[in-house]
This record gives structure tokens, C-alpha cells and sequence, in this order.
């Protein structure tokens, strides 16, 4: 009941906002407590911003201003190298944060693009408002300290992955561990996370068709 009101409180009874921050909330508890009184603090020092599909959530060359919990749909971290080929660094669906972390952190312009890959709805948290979080809730520089922790040891994984599995081998590792991501973003995005072409990829998939059962991969 008092979770109910305090989103009555700061969303107006706007459905689709209550529960964007209910899943923002959710994702916060899954590391560290909190109070009604500092989950109404950080949905407030969240602000609600929405991207359609293709739009960039920012670019290169331009200091990223915020971190942002997708609430809906998806989106991508790419780099562009200088013969224009495009490598994906992250894949974010709904309940994943998504940004130039690097950018983000230090203030600075970036060299990464972050793009929605489809109609996608964020909160984002600005850097400034970041600061204040941790002044007024010294306990979710805790949270967002295990984000990144939780990022580096995921960065690692996928380097050695690449170094000691084949391509097949990579593929079948992401599908296991990411399956919702698997369904719901295109293969040319997820064969550039991978480190190999869409047709590549492609052919893995129907080598692994004919080897399962039918109804199988």
C-alpha cells in the first residue's frame, strides 16, 4: 500500500510511469535495501525520456549526460572504426542499463554511439543527479559499483570467449545466457557483438538446426 501511493505520488496515476519505476525499483532492491522514503528520492532524480527505433541516445564526439534503465524495448553500444565498420560493444533490453559508461563517468566526449533498435522507453539519470543520489543515499554508490563490477567480470568473460571458442561455441554461450536477448534483437547486431558477419552467424544457425531434433536448436 505505501509502495502504491508513494508511485500515485510522484507519477500522478500515470500507469505506464508507475510502473517504469516499479521495474527501476525492483532492479535497485536486487542489490541493496531501501526505504520508502529513498525509493521516492530516486524515482524523482530520474527523468523519463523515449527514443524511436534508430534514434541515437548519444554519439560520439559529445559527453554522455546520463545513465539510462531501459524500461521498454532495446538498443545498442556500437564503435565506429575508420573504415566506417560498425562493432558492437553492448546489447541492452528491457530491465538493462544502457550508455557510454566511459563518457559518463569521466565527463568527457565520448567515442561510442548508443542507439534504441526499437521504439524504446528510458529513465535517465543525469550525472549531477547521480552526485546528489550518493549524498543523499550513500548506499547506491554501492549499487552502482556492483553494476560496473558486474560489467568488467562480463567484458572479461566475453575477451577470453573470444580468444578460446569458435564462432559456434560464442554463439551458443550468448543464446544460453542471454535467451530473451536472443529473440528479441535482430542477428546483424548480435553477430557484430559477436565478432562475425549476419551470414556468418546465419549459417551457424542452420548447421545447429540440422544437428538438433525436430522442433530443437
Amino acid at each position: 500500500m505505501v509502495y502504491k501511493h508513494l508511485m500515485l505520488s510522484i507519477f500522478g496515476g500515470d500507469p505506464v510511469r508507475q510502473m517504469s519505476c516499479q521495474r527501476l525499483i525492483d532492479n535497485f532492491r536486487q542489490h541493496i535495501p531501501l526505504l520508502p522514503e529513498e525509493e521516492q528520492l530516486i524515482c524523482s532524480l530520474f527523468s523519463p525520456r523515449s527514443f524511436r527505433k534508430g534514434q541515437m541516445i548519444n554519439t560520439e564526439g559529445e559527453i554522455n549526460r546520463y545513465t539510462n534503465f531501459i524500461t521498454q524495448g532495446s538498443a545498442r553500444v556500437y564503435y565506429l572504426d575508420h573504415s566506417g565498420q560498425e562493432h558492437v560493444i553492448q546489447l541492452a533490453i528491457a530491465g538493462w542499463w544502457i550508455g557510454d559508461y566511459p563518457s559518463f563517468i569521466t565527463q568527457q566526449p565520448g567515442h561510442l554511439f548508443t542507439q534504441a533498435l526499437q521504439q524504446t522507453e528510458v529513465l535517465s539519470l543525469s550525472y549531477d543527479n547521480q552526485q546528489l543520489l550518493y549524498e543523499r543515499i550513500p548506499k547506491t554508490e554501492r549499487f552502482f559499483r556492483l553494476l560496473t563490477q558486474r560489467a568488467y567480470v562480463a567484458f572479461q568473460k566475453r575477451m577470453l570467449q573470444n580468444l578460446s571458442m569458435d564462432a559456434e561455441g560464442r554463439y551458443r554461450t550468448f543464446r544460453e545466457t542471454y535467451p530473451d536477448m536472443d529473440q528479441q534483437i535482430s542477428q546483424k547486431h548480435i553477430a557484430s557483438y559477436l565478432g562475425m558477419s549476419a551470414e556468418f552467424l546465419s549459417k551457424i544457425k542452420k548447421r545447429m538446426l540440422k544437428k538438433s531434433k525436430p522442433g530443437q536448436i
